[in-house]
This record gives C-alpha cells, sequence and structure tokens, in this order.
C-alpha cells in the first residue's frame, strides 16, 4: 500500500499492543489524536493482554487508523478461520485472543474480525512532503510487493538480526519497524536514521515485567509513552 501525505497532515506510527486496550486509549488522548491525523498500527494488535475485544471495537471507531498486519494478528485470523470457519489457512501459534473474544463474540463476528485482519497490508510505502518511508512489522525489503513469502515482512529473513541493528538499512527509504523489544523500552533509532523501531514491550506489561506503548510522530520524530 502507498500513502502520501503532502500537507502538514500529523502522522503517527505504533506498534505491538497486544490487547493493552487501556493503554492505547490513554495514547490516543495524549497525542491529541483527532479526524485531521493519520495513525498506523503496525501490527500486533492482539494476543497476550486481557482485552482484545475493546481494542479491536476502539479502532474501529477511527477511520483514519490504518492497520499493518503482524504476526500475532495473522495468527490469530488463522485461528479463526480453522475454528469457526472449518478449513486450514496456514499454521498459528495459539495464544489469549480468540479464547477471550468467542465469549463475548458470535461466530459470524469472529469471522467477520478475521476478514477484517486479512485484508489489511502486511507493509506501507509512506511519503510525507517527500521524505520516503517503509513501515512493515519486522522487516523492510526494496520490492516487497514482488515476495511470494510475505512470512518474511511480519517475522523477519535470515538477515533480521542485522537490520534490527542498523546494520543493514535501506537507502531508498526509512524503515519503520516493531516486532522486537527495544533493549531500553524506548524508540530506537540507528545512527544514520534510517532505521526505527517502536516496539517498546507493552505486551510484556501482563506479564508483570517491563513495557511501555510507544509512538513516534514522523513529521518531527516526537515520541510518546504511555506506561
Amino acid at each position: 500500500m502507498d500513502i502520501t501525505i503532502d500537507d502538514n497532515r500529523n502522522v503517527y506510527v505504533v506498534s505491538d499492543i497486544h490487547n493493552y486496550a487501556d493503554g492505547f486509549k490513554r495514547l490516543l488522548k495524549k497525542i491529541q489524536f483527532n479526524e485531521s491525523d493519520l495513525l498506523i498500527i503496525d501490527g500486533d494488535i492482539f494476543d497476550r493482554g486481557d482485552k482484545p475485544v475493546e481494542l479491536y471495537f476502539e479502532i474501529l471507531k477511527y477511520p483514519n487508523i490504518q492497520v499493518i498486519q503482524g504476526n500475532h494478528d495473522v495468527w490469530v485470523a488463522r485461528q479463526i478461520i480453522e475454528q469457526f470457519g472449518h478449513r486450514k489457512t496456514g499454521e498459528y501459534i495459539s495464544y489469549n485472543t480468540v479464547a477471550i473474544m468467542e465469549k463475548r463474540l458470535t461466530p459470524v463476528d469472529m469471522l467477520r474480525l478475521a476478514e477484517w485482519i486479512q485484508e489489511k497490508p502486511y507493509y506501507i510505502n509512506l511519503t510525507i512532503n517527500g521524505r520516503k518511508y517503509q513501515i512493515a512489522h519486522a522487516q523492510t525489503f526494496l520490492t516487497p510487493e514482488r515476495m511470494f513469502d510475505k512470512r518474511k515482512i511480519y517475522m523477519g529473513d535470515g538477515h533480521y538480526e542485522y537490520f534490527i541493528r542498523g546494520m543493514e538499512e535501506q537507502e531508498q527509504f526509512i524503515s519503520v519497524v516493531g516486532h522486537t523489544v527495544t533493549d531500553n523500552r524506548r524508540i530506537w533509532v540507528s545512527p544514520s536514521g534510517r532505521t526505527i523501531r517502536i516496539d517498546c514491550g507493552a505486551g510484556y506489561k501482563c506479564y508483570g515485567k517491563e513495557g511501555t506503548l510507544g509512538a513516534i510522530r514522523l513529521n518531527d520524530m516526537k515520541e510518546f509513552y504511555i506506561n
């Protein structure tokens, strides 16, 4: 998917919310999110936390929120389709999301959720006033549209460990990714500024571990955090 912004519209990116609905709602208030802004959720909406329904419904309120599929979202959709649609769509790891949601949603609504997830892109090529970004859950690529194995985009390939250290960067755009928690639970920008990592560990708060929900405003690189 390609998005071009040629005005003063604020563009925010957050990732790895992991069912942390309360934190996400507080984040929207903190950034004063309004109808003229764009918020991109860079994957892993679901799993780990205990409020997937609340988070899902909150996201649906906003037509100016764009979602990218992360590995946990892919797995949730596959589990739903297997469990409620009675067909296989690929391997998945089952966490807690489907078990929580099926207590409150009908089978039809569950299948609609799976369809909603699978309609989302695996990456976004974003241009803000001429500055180019690629936003993907785990790893960016020069020609992701030509890749048969989309798993590399939301899980990473053999170069992933080098990529997230800023050792294999793209010259054509700035990469914005989540998936792997940053060391200090704050947004990490590589020395060159061409790799931005935004998974700040919110998904581990439910385990009593340190983590924050971090978002970045790409217009001016301002960071926002919810503990």
